[in-house]
């Protein structure tokens, strides 16, 4: 690529670079030229406008060539950047890493609502200016990077590293060019812990199955704060079926990444409008539960308003006859916290207001269901990204995926959005609080028992969850209802193969520790005799363990304090007369 800097008055110091690209015909160069003339539309903050294309033949070489004339910054690339960091063992800092997400999902939604797509997406073409800012360069056109023949020549195989799945059998979307931000991304966050060939292998190895992130996630934690839902968003980009990633605008949707998009200076996020005084908002507020609808819908952007119509909405729990109506306002709720996302106070009140709607709902057997669409679970979803470190909050919020993935439809919508991710995170994050661990284990079993985990990502994130579940119970031991619902969580992984051999063992000794620690508890014993059951089935040394354990006088003591349990009593004689052949 030809860099020059241009002298003339209107164009002091102005750096262009020109890039020439062979093409095999005539006929190629003018359909890949009428596909960049595009590029010249493009005025974005974080995009290298482009100056001038033209196609010109080389009389030397005899060839012709597209030549793209565009803007320079003057400084180096991003790539440039990740190897000087890498070669240091140095981090790339939180905030420099949230500045380019938002400007890169900022440009991504500009290129991508006009129907251009970058196709060549990687560090050496983001160019990095002298604010720690970055610029988006060097498109491709869908006539270049389709052509088999020249592809092969062209395209170095490092650079196949950044390169979606499906872009390797020549299928580009806007969901390709998101593929590559997550591994420029996932090559930001690793580069002080991986070297350039363990990182080439990870990328290439993620177009095949995108478990390998599980390998580099304690890592990349050891590195960064926990408190960034950087993970949940890389898992999200990294799918390897294009229609399971996110849009840039579905990204410009999400809490943290608007987030981002704020610390960018994105014009995506418009400032919040002044609030109405208080005594306004009291007035309004002083008729029934139609009155409190009318006024969320009329105030919906204004976060004094929504926080006190949640407040007088929860004077109303106490009328049974206002509780069918007060189930309609879930997804209001929700809608307010989605809309409202940093204000903690309306998170907090949203969600209690929620658990107490949903409990008296349940009590009464109401219909619940209806009030638990997608809108509602993305809502609670998007609290729990953007307030990870918040345990009151998230207390709340996991109560609430708990009485919610109860219905098999919710379960089957909380898998879709990614939730089993979150809980690993939160369960690592706060193993000391019971009633998180308690409701954690309770969504893991409901999603594992009812939900289709046939992708890879589903159960590669199983298979963390079985040393979550087992972390949860180790430490809650002690505490019944915590042991009870851990026990039907590693049950229910168990059945679904989740765990590994190397696990056999010591899940196996943990559940005995349950049961021998909470005899009293009927649930934990069947749920626990039910996983040392399945893994029986798995591993024939397991009896082995098991008798020098003492199995055998333990499931006889369960036998005399269980004696009209038919089902435990099934599950004792069964595990009995495998440990006795």
């Amino acid at each position: 690529m030809l860099v020059v800097e241009l002298k003339t008055e209107e164009s002091v110091g102005k750096k262009y670079a020109m890039k020439q690209v062979e093409c095999i015909e005539e006929k190629q160069a003018n359909k890949a030229l009428k596909e960049a003339m595009d590029l010249l539309k493009l005025h974005h903050s974080s995009i290298c406008a482009y100056k001038e294309l033209f196609v010109m033949w080389d009389n030397k070489i005899s060839s012709l060539f597209l030549c793209l004339v565009m803007q320079h910054s003057g400084q180096g690339d991003l790539s440039s950047l990740i190897k000087e960091k890498r070669q240091k063992s140095e981090k790339i800092t939180d905030k420099v890493i949230l500045k380019f997400l938002g400007q890169m999902v900022d440009a991504l939604f500009y290129i991508h609502k006009q129907n251009i797509i970058h196709r060549n997406l990687k560090p050496s073409n983001i160019l990095v200016t002298d604010e720690a800012s970055f610029m988006l360069c060097d498109f491709s056109t869908e006539a270049l990077m389709t052509d088999e023949m020249k592809w092969k020549i062209r395209v170095e195989e490092n650079s196949k590293s950044w390169m979606a799945p499906e872009t390797l059998s020549f299928s580009f979307t806007e969901k390709s060019d998101i593929w590559s931000l997550g591994c420029i991304l996932l090559d930001m966050m690793t580069c002080f812990v991986l070297n350039t060939q363990e990182r080439t292998s990870l990328l290439q190895d993620l177009r095949q199955d995108t478990s390998h992130l599980e390998g580099v996630l304690t890592l990349m934690q050891n590195g960064y704060n926990s408190s960034l839902p950087l993970f949940t968003i890389l898992f999200m980009m990294l799918h390897i079926q294009p229609s399971m990633r996110p849009t840039a605008k579905a990204l410009t949707d999400l809490p943290f990444i608007r987030e981002c998009l704020t610390v960018a200076g994105s014009s995506l996020i418009k400032p919040k409008k002044s609030s109405l005084p208080l005594d306004v908002i009291d007035m309004l507020l002083e008729g029934g539960i139609s009155s409190v609808l009318e006024f969320m819908q009329a105030y919906w952007d204004r976060e004094e308003a929504q926080v006190k119509a949640v407040e007088h909405l929860a004077s109303f729990l106490g009328d049974k006859n206002a509780l069918p109506c007060l189930l309609t306002f879930t997804e209001l709720i929700t809608s307010a916290m989605k809309t409202h996302i940093d204000s903690l106070k309306l998170q907090i009140g949203g969600c209690r207001l929620l658990l107490e709607i949903l409990s008296q709902a349940l009590e009464q057997d109401l219909d619940v269901e209806t009030s638990l669409g997608d809108n509602v679970i993305n809502s609670l979803l998007e609290t729990v990204r953007k307030h990870s470190e918040n345990e009151e909050l998230l207390s709340l919020v996991c109560t609430l995926l708990m009485m919610i993935s109860a219905s098999e439809v919710a379960a089957e919508n909380l898998r879709k959005a990614g939730v089993i991710l979150d809980l690993l995170m939160i369960i690592r994050n706060f193993l000391h609080n019971e009633q998180i661990c308690l409701s954690c284990c309770g969504v893991l079993w409901s999603l594992v028992v009812s939900g289709n985990l046939e992708n890879s990502v589903d159960q590669a994130s199983l298979k963390s969850a079985v040393c979550a579940a087992s972390a949860v119970l180790q430490e809650h031991l002690q505490n019944g209802m915590v042991a009870e619902t851990a026990c039907s969580a590693l049950w229910a992984l168990s059945l679904q193969g989740c765990l590994t051999e190397n696990e056999y063992e010591s899940t196996t000794a943990l559940l005995l520790d349950a049961l021998r620690m909470n005899l009293e508890r009927p649930v934990l014993v069947k749920n626990a005799c039910q996983a040392l059951a399945s893994l029986l089935r798995l591993s024939d040394d397991i009896v082995l363990d098991m008798v020098s354990q003492k199995m055998e006088e333990l499931l006889s003591e369960i036998k005399s304090r269980f004696p009209s349990s038919m089902e435990i009593m099934i599950l004792v004689d069964a595990t009995l007369l495998k440990l006795q052949k």
